[in-house]
């Protein structure tokens, strides 16, 4: 840069001021001389210059420094009177050695930080700056913009601060020519790639400003400085950020970032930042013609284009005598171009050039990094963005880099026709001779297919038929699906003979025009059906047929409660009204027909919110919103009685026992009391869990309370059983009750608690049963009305609750079935015998074991080793314990408990045989994890593992080589096929997938389930696949085709286990609840 005459002066004047503040510095040398400042003329000459025009303070220098000729004696903040000697000016702990360069707003000195011991560059204003407040503030900014630098060709900055009215900046100190310099040096234009690559570096780093917000608008070769690397011979690679030049290595820097802002308008080549921002020879038109909100990253890329043409070309895109010149040129963007000048410059090469120079900013490339990526792409001899290439020449410069490869393909492809040539022959004539025998086979395959597909679609229509309610639809699809089967020869499965057992069971299905169901009673002959709905509608209905008898809209809201008297003469009825009269009476006409009572029975009272009658049907009960209990006698009004409780606690239910007539009142407080027949309390008084909604007598002074807090106490139970949601009834059932559980829920307490579900999409809001208990009627949300036949639907629809069940083994006709829970208590259904087993068992089998009533061997985990013993005897019949003293962590029994495979903790599989202990052989599951789960087929025998490694393998056993290994997680379930020859694998994803063992091949890929697959079961006929999901719904899929058949949700949680009898006849699954699927004929 050319100085103005006066710099030296000036310079000199900096140094006096700058010396003023060295003993106020902390860490500064006491002893270095200093001079007093004088503030008050600073702050006079700063408010004078504040009042003028514009932002920038031109002020003499004369009237604010003292005359450098001079040696003034002034008083020294601490000190007091000195001279100033010749020793080194400081700032703050810097020692000033050298001016390294100076600018139109900033000076750079060489300085030494003793603190650091370190030599630094310190930039400062220069004098006539201080007196702008806001170029100290811009300079601070850019300190802290600067200071995010992280960049090899970035100079790093120390230190910021203020000293007084003086900022600066310590910087590294980076000695070195600058890129201008070194251009001048050079008699030879640069070689194309070296300039490219010098570029690209220093666009990286134009870039990593960019980001973090800080533009440069000043880029030119003077403020490159080319950093030369020294060698070291133990160093393999050059430096990060360094260049070769002309066999000379250099790291670019970039020094004067975001100075130009802060210059004022200079000289030709200096830098300025009133209107005009930047170099001439370096500035874009948008900078040229002072459009300061055009001015942006592409700025930057302009002046680097500027920097590449100089570089490629030797000379600057536009010259002219005077600055406006240069500025009227590049406004124009008229230039010639490169390869006019050098003719060995690449095309790809100018036009990368040409396109950062673009006079348009949105023609030239978006950001830096966008310039760096078209050069190094330029270097790496492929397309660039500046050039785009057509597909052929993209093609012939690919084949240009990948010769090798394509000389490789060129050859395989011949080799390959070749071969294909010769093998054309050898491959046409087998397939002449195969032709007519894969023809028959395939003609036989299809006819086939389709038989197993007729027969399955067949099946599957029949159980939708069922699940609709069209019972002679469902029988039509069961005759086609039996004649198919006899005609193919394979006979029936599981799945047919479950679905003629439901089928055969008759059921009634009514869908009610008024919607939603609330209230349900049954007359005392059984024949009639009554219904009251939610828009306050009671119908009647014929029980045999299910058709309509009538209908009255008898509420003006929900009713609540229904019940048939004297003798099915009365219907009585409780709901919403819009007066007093919630209760009203009812005459039944023969036909069907609904009327109102005569006087003085057309009401049965005020505020009345719950009703039941006496089994004779002559006596009402009912309780009122006041806490009133009214005894209603139906054939004389002149006998009844009513009865005030203690507290006007509103009465939300009542019950009649059957025997000895006594009364049960449930309130809103969740109080159970007892009135004897005449409305007379007896002592004491039970406790529900919440408001009272319905109540049921259990004989005795036990009852059975139901409540809208979602929970059903029972007092002939010690505990209460939670519900699904509100119960709103209870309903007699044989040896207990039932009641409401939630949407699509009953629970039956007969003998053991169980759950039926009923299929309701909605809440199931009522319930009813005949007088003789066989039948019981449910309905709800949905409208529909449903009757189940008791107890045979108990058996075949509901699923008992029981503890978690680990282990089920039926016996071999189906006849009964264990299970182990994890209390270890062992049931035997069919049989009504309980046992209270101690031990850990695993696994059960139920054997013939020479009788014919079978003999259960259970498996037990015990002392490292698995115990196979019967469960009701002490004596142990063997002990297998895993080689080497390893811990068995998982056994199973072969169907007919004659082959045992226990897994162990190093991820093995030993197989015995149960009656001889002869071990047959040991399996590696290729992991040192633990076997999580094993299963073992009985012929072969074939052993499949899961291990905590994440995956399920299948061996035969003696054979180290897995016949397949597939993924796992640890939620996978596996069953084997009887004759162990294919393997049925789910998980979380909800699809079943069946492997053929023999050739590794995924034969059936079967979606359907919602949610994970909890368990798995195979038919012993192998037909019949069963699938129990997360959601307790069980599923029945037939293996020839990969159909499913039937879906049914009997549990309400996971399905665990899946156990058929082997006979086939028997299926049991069990979750949170136990359920038993039966195909044997009634």
């Amino acid at each position: 840069m050319n100085d103005p005459a006066d710099s030296y002066v000036m310079d000199e004047n900096l140094a006096r001021l700058l010396a003023a503040y060295d003993q106020n510095i902390d860490g500064a040398d006491e002893k270095a001389p200093t001079i007093g400042v004088p503030t008050a003329e600073l702050k006079q000459v700063e408010r004078a210059a504040a009042e003028l025009p514009g932002a920038q303070s031109t002020v003499a220098l004369d009237d604010f420094f003292h005359d450098p000729t001079q040696i003034p004696v002034v008083q020294s903040p601490r000190s007091g009177r000195f001279r100033l000697a010749g020793g080194p000016h400081r700032v703050g702990r810097f020692e000033l050695r050298r001016q390294l360069g100076k600018g139109g707003c900033g000076i750079v000195f060489l300085a030494y930080d003793p603190k650091l011991e370190r030599e630094v560059a310190l930039k400062v204003p220069r004098p006539e700056m201080l007196l702008s407040q806001d170029a100290r503030r811009r300079l601070v900014r850019e300190a802290l913009a600067a200071a995010e630098f992280d960049h090899p060709n970035l100079v790093p900055v120390y230190e910021s601060g203020e000293i007084g009215p003086i900022c600066y900046i310590a910087t590294a100190f980076c000695p070195g020519q600058t890129l201008s310099e070194w251009l001048d040096r050079q008699a030879f234009p640069v070689p194309v790639r070296q300039a490219a690559r010098l570029i690209a570096t220093i666009a990286e780093a134009v870039q990593h400003a960019h980001d973090r917000g800080v533009l440069h608008r000043d880029l030119k070769p003077n403020n490159v400085i080319l950093q030369s690397t020294k060698e070291d011979p133990i160093e393999q690679e050059p430096p990060a950020g360094s260049v070769n030049l002309r066999g000379e290595q250099f790291v670019p820097r970039i020094v004067d970032f975001g100075l130009a802002k802060l210059l004022e308008r200079g000289g030709p080549s200096e830098t300025t930042t009133r209107q005009i921002l930047g170099t001439p020879k370096y500035m874009a038109p948008e900078q040229a013609q002072a459009r300061h909100d055009d001015i942006g990253p592409a700025a930057d890329v302009y002046a680097l284009g500027v920097i590449l043409y100089e570089l490629i070309t030797g000379r600057a895109p536009y010259e002219g005598e005077t600055d406006v010149e240069v500025l009227r040129q590049s406004i124009d963007g008229k230039l010639v171009q490169p390869r006019h000048l050098r003719k060995d410059v690449p095309r790809d090469l100018e036009a990368i050039c040409l396109k950062a120079m673009h006079r348009l900013p949105a023609r030239r490339y978006r950001t830096a990094i966008d310039l760096s990526d078209d050069l190094r792409r330029f270097l790496d001899d492929k397309p660039t963005l500046a050039r785009p290439l057509k597909w052929a020449g993209r093609a012939a410069r690919w084949l240009r880099r990948n010769d090798q490869t394509v000389a490789l393909v060129t050859v395989t492809t011949i080799a390959t026709i070749l071969l294909a040539v010769g093998s054309m022959s050898l491959v046409q004539t087998k397939k002449l001779q195969d032709a007519r025998a894969r023809d028959i086979h395939q003609l036989e395959q299809r006819t086939r297919g389709d038989q197993h597909r007729e027969y399955a679609r067949a099946l599957r229509s029949a159980f939708l038929a069922w699940r609709s309610g069209d019972r002679r639809a469902a029988e039509e699809h069961l005759d086609t699906a039996w004649r198919v089967a006899q005609l193919g020869g394979q006979g029936t499965d599981f799945t047919f003979a479950y679905l003629s057992r439901l089928v055969a069971a008759e059921r009634l299905m009514i869908v009610c025009p008024a919607g939603a169901v609330t209230a349900l009673a049954v007359s005392a002959d059984g024949a009639r059906l009554a219904s009251g709905h939610a828009d306050g509608t009671v119908a009647l209905w014929d029980r045999g047929t299910g058709d309509p008898l009538g209908s009255v809209p008898a509420h003006g809201g929900p009713v609540t409660h229904l019940a048939f008297a004297l003798k099915d003469a009365r219907l009585l009825t409780v709901g919403a009204a819009k007066g007093d009269d919630t209760g009203l009476c009812w005459d039944v006409d023969p036909a069907g027909g609904l009327r109102p009572s005569a006087a003085p029975r057309r009401s049965l009272g005020r505020h009345v919110t719950c009703l039941a009658v006496t089994a004779d049907g002559t006596v009402a009960v009912a309780g009122t919103g006041r806490g009133r209990v009214l005894r209603l006698d139906l054939a004389d009004a002149a006998r009844d009685r009513a009865v005030q409780l203690d507290q006007a606690d509103p009465v939300t239910a009542v019950a009649v026992c059957e025997t000895g007539g006594a009364v049960l009142v449930g309130t809103t407080g969740g109080k159970v009391r007892r009135l004897t027949a005449d409305l007379k309390p007896e002592d004491g008084e039970g406790a529900a869990t919440g408001r009272v909604a319905a109540l049921f007598g259990l004989g005795g002074r036990q009852y059975a309370a139901a409540g809208r807090t979602s929970v059903l106490m029972a007092v002939a139970d010690p505990w209460a059983v939670r519900t699904r949601g509100p119960s709103e009834w209870l309903a007699a059932v044989p040896q207990g009750f039932a009641a409401g559980d939630g949407a699509g829920w009953v629970l039956l307490r007969s003998g053991r608690w169980a759950e039926l579900n009923t299929g309701d999409t909605g809440d199931t809001r009522a319930g009813a049963a005949t007088r003789d208990r066989k039948t019981l009627f449910t309905a709800g949300d949905d409208g529909i009305i449903r009757s189940w036949e008791l107890p045979a639907d108990v058996r075949d629809r509901t699923a008992a609750t029981v503890a978690p069940v680990t282990a089920v083994a039926a016996h071999p006709d189906g006849a009964w079935f264990n299970a182990l829970d994890a209390d270890s208590l062992m049931l035997q259904f069919g049989t009504k015998d309980e046992l209270a087993v101690p031990g850990k068992f695993a696994a059960l089998r139920v054997v013939r074991d020479g009788g014919a009533d079978g003999t259960t061997l259970a498996v037990e985990l015990r002392d490292r080793a698995a115990v196979v013993r019967e469960p009701n005897a002490a004596r142990v019949r063997a002990r297998f314990a895993p080689p080497d003293g390893a811990a068995a962590t998982a056994v199973d029994l072969s169907p007919d408990g004659a082959t045992l495979a226990v897994g162990d903790d190093r991820g093995r599989v030993s197989v015995w045989a149960v009656a001889t202990g002869e071990a047959l052989g040991t399996v590696d599951c290729g992991g040192p994890h633990p076997v999580r789960r094993v299963a073992v087929s009985g012929e072969g025998p074939v052993v499949v593992a899961a291990a905590a490694g994440g995956h399920v393998g299948a061996w035969g056993v003696g054979d180290p080589k897995p016949l397949v290994r597939l993924p796992a997680d640890p939620a996978t379930v596996f069953a084997l096929f009887p004759g162990g020859g294919r393997l049925a694998v789910s998980g979380r994803s909800g699809v079943v997938r069946v492997w053929n063992l023999f050739d590794g091949r995924e034969e059936l890929t079967l979606h359907g389930h919602v949610g994970a697959v909890t368990g798995l079961g195979v038919a012993p006929d192998g037909r019949t696949l069963v699938s129990g999901g997360a959601t307790g719904e069980v599923k029945m899929w037939e293996v020839r085709t990969g159909l499913e058949l039937v879906g049914l949700r009997r549990q309400s949680g996971p399905v665990s286990v899946v156990e058929f009898s082997a006979n086939g006849r028997l299926l049991v699954t069990t979750g949170p609840q136990l359920a038993v699927w039966d195909s044997a004929k009634e």
